[in-house]
């Protein structure tokens, strides 16, 4: 569903968000052994999460994504965004719904308004403390979620946690590439459908960016993500030992774009300078709205203020 030529041509931008600031990428991993939980216990208390799916046009492969996030304990609440689909995807999403009343909200959006609108307002609907986004065409593996929620519930100050991604049919020619791992490693800190947000930054962020740029090239999770990285902490689950999200292989996902402008330095979609600047500028707006916010809430006292105008 996301189009994604645009952030096959942010790779400079991405190179530098993710290998110029390491102490921004928290691995969770190493504070387990530190802080040792056990995540049967925690399961008992652990905060709050819906699952937001995006769908446009995936009557085929939605059921099968739905099974993954019905297969998460930690999950309360599954929400199915139809952006407008021309298939049966709302058909589909009203039989999911008949057969798991309790556990599918179904939302069908009147026109379509692209992934970044579609998440958003799912975002809006939701009450859950955690929200994680999953492209319709992906799947969790069993226990995808539950080191994240440990990991929300031990360090408060995280607001975004990534998990890992495994790409099902990956073509050979990108994985025997030499810089391959650090290429991917982009794609995982860049793409949607792998995220786990604290609801209340997601929302502070203003959410996925929708400007008329990405529409038409697609790259709004990826302003995103470089707007987080450079403002916050960001966790990330990526060793191999962890669950992934799958995500299975198409020539128009964001991957492929992201890894033929990294690996092979392909532009197809003629993305020029003038429009990465226009990316940059939405990151850059989403940090300033970080910054306006820690400001504020960094005052020394709370309360009210008076304040007296001279005139004269």
């Amino acid at each position: 569903m996301v189009k994604a030529a645009f952030k096959a041509n942010h790779n400079a931008l991405i190179s530098c968000f993710n290998f110029a600031t390491p102490l921004r990428c928290l691995w969770v991993s190493h504070f387990q052994a530190a802080y040792p939980i056990s995540l049967s216990i925690f399961r008992a208390f652990h905060p709050m999460l819906d699952i937001i799916i995006p769908c446009y046009n995936a009557a085929h492969t939605l059921p099968r994504a739905v099974q993954s996030c019905l297969n998460q304990p930690e999950a309360e609440r599954i929400w199915l965004i139809d952006d407008a689909s021309t298939d049966n995807t709302w058909q589909t999403i009203e039989q999911l719904k008949q057969q798991f009343p309790h556990k599918i909200q179904a939302v069908r959006q009147p026109e379509n308004g692209g992934a970044a609108m579609a998440r958003n307002w799912g975002a809006m609907q939701s009450q859950a403390e955690l929200i994680a986004f999953l492209d319709a065409d992906d799947e969790y593996q069993q226990g995808a979620l539950s080191a994240a929620c440990f990991a929300f519930a031990k360090f408060d100050f995280l607001g975004l946690i990534r998990l890992r991604l495994h790409a099902v049919g990956l073509p050979e020619h990108y994985r025997q590439h030499p810089n391959f791992a650090r290429a991917w490693h982009s794609v995982q800190m860049t793409v949607g459908g792998n995220t786990v947000f604290r609801r209340v930054f997601f929302l502070a962020c203003g959410g996925f960016p929708h400007d008329d740029l990405f529409r038409q090239f697609g790259g709004e999770d990826g302003a995103l993500g470089l707007a987080t990285v450079g403002s916050s902490v960001v966790g990330t689950l990526f060793d191999e030992r962890e669950p992934a999200v799958l995500h299975y292989w198409r020539d128009d996902i964001h991957a492929a774009h992201l890894l033929d402008a990294i690996l092979f330095n392909q532009n197809p979609r003629h993305v020029t300078a003038h429009d990465i600047q226009r990316a940059n500028q939405v990151t850059q707006h989403i940090q300033q709205q970080l910054g306006s916010l820690k400001t504020i809430l960094a005052a020394p006292q709370a309360g009210m203020m008076p304040l007296l105008v001279n005139r004269q």
